[in-house]
């Protein structure tokens, strides 16, 4: 299980931009050398207490996993095989979490350094920089809105923040958390830090993700999600757990018009060849709740509304409905043999035939001009034609 989720890492930060085509070496073997460093406390750091390991994966696939114990100072060394479809993943393992580094076949040569921090479960070491949601289109006549929110996240402390599962109280006080708005579904999230899971909570979803110093750049989370609507608005207001220095709100103004008490309008630019509203705040505070609407998003055709409408009410209206119809078939099979048996007393077989293609062409002229419906049109058409198979299964047993 640990092998496929560092295999699946792996393929995850060869996604996110590791360097593109290597030279092919001529070498039978190479060496990767290496460090594990303390960011913060390397006086009372034993390097020796970790294993550094090694996977070598052809394109995405698993070749080979190895393992080594650093030295009093740190360093280690590999020998490997180079090839330039190659992959050398490294990692290391600290106080549960996990950092890495990565190399291919041109670049074996350069030193590698994996960086330690010791542990926090405190999330108070997190700041959200930017909070951007960004609508990115809308069809009106399925009633679905998609949005993508991007968030940087830094933290400037000395630790790495790994989520404690055993913590008591409120749940996953300690995870690093995000809102979304209620009915949210078909989540995906990417950030690009390596490993970790996504778990759904109360209006929102939480990663267990270590999250160590950032140290320059901030941390980069997306993630887009699809809300159903009804009408022409919808609400995507959320609490802000974290806060943010500076939030944005962003929508193409030919999907529908963002709207935010909190935030200022700055009105519309274009971007990429498309006209967009942008909302912005700033310091917005933990634990705020930030008003969200959209309105003037697009309505479905009448056809599609009915569509929606006859899937909605389906279970509850259709099937007891077809139940009565049904009933109502047999009901008016029923009368229908009646009425041709009284008219019958007397008649001949000829002229009872005639009555009955008479009845025939009449339900026609009736279906035609819309008289009668498309399931009586049914019914009333199978019973005379059972008459008239009955009338002359009749003359046969008389002759």
């Amino acid at each position: 299980m640990r092998r496929a989720a560092v295999v699946a890492a792996i393929a995850w930060a060869l996604a996110l931009g590791v360097p593109g085509a290597a030279i092919a070496q001529d070498a039978a073997e190479a060496v990767i050398t290496g460090v594990v460093a303390h960011g913060a406390d390397p006086g009372s750091f034993d390097p020796t207490a970790l294993l550094v390991s090694l996977d070598v994966l052809e394109g995405v696939s698993p070749l080979a996993q190895l393992s080594t114990r650093p030295a009093a100072d740190g360093t280690f060394t590999f020998t490997v095989a180079p090839a330039p479809t190659r992959t050398y993943f490294l990692s290391v393992e600290h106080q549960g979490a996990r950092y890495s580094a990565s190399r291919r076949a041109d670049t074996l040569d350069d030193p590698v350094t994996l960086t330690v921090f010791d542990a926090t479960n405190d999330p108070g070491v997190l700041r959200f920089d930017t909070y951007t949601v960004l609508v990115t289109g809308a069809l009106g006549d399925d009633g679905i809105v998609e949005v993508l929110e991007r968030v940087a996240v830094s933290n400037d402390s000395d630790t790495t923040l790994v989520p404690d599962f055993d913590a008591e109280g409120p749940a996953m006080l300690g995870f690093l958390r995000f809102g979304l708005p209620s009915g949210a579904y078909n989540l995906d999230v990417r950030s690009d830090l390596v490993g970790g899971e996504v778990l759904e909570v109360d209006l929102g979803f939480a990663l267990t993700t270590p999250v160590p110093p950032t140290r320059g750049e901030p941390h980069e989370f997306e993630f887009v999600y699809r809300l159903d609507y009804d009408g022409s608005a919808i609400d995507l207001s959320r609490t802000m757990r974290f806060g943010a220095a500076s939030f944005r709100f962003v929508a193409p103004v030919d999907v529908a018009r963002p709207a935010s008490p909190r935030l200022v309008d700055l009105g519309a630019a274009e971007f990429d060849g498309r006209l967009l509203r942008l909302l912005e705040g700033e310091d917005i505070a933990p634990g705020e709740r930030i008003e969200l609407t959209l309105s003037g998003l697009p309505t479905p055709s009448l056809r599609a509304r009915l569509q929606r409408q006859v899937g909605d009410v389906y279970l509850r209206f259709v099937v007891p409905g077809l139940v009565a119809s049904a009933m109502l078939g047999l009901l008016v099979v029923g009368l229908a043999r009646r009425r041709r048996a009284s008219a019958a007393e007397g008649a001949s077989a000829a002229e009872r035939r005639a009555a009955l293609l008479a009845e025939v062409g009449a339900l026609e002229a009736r279906r035609r001009d819309g008289s009668v419906s498309d399931r009586s049109h049914e019914a009333e058409r199978a019973a005379l034609k059972q008459a008239l198979v009955a009338l002359e299964i009749e003359e046969r047993l008389d002759r």
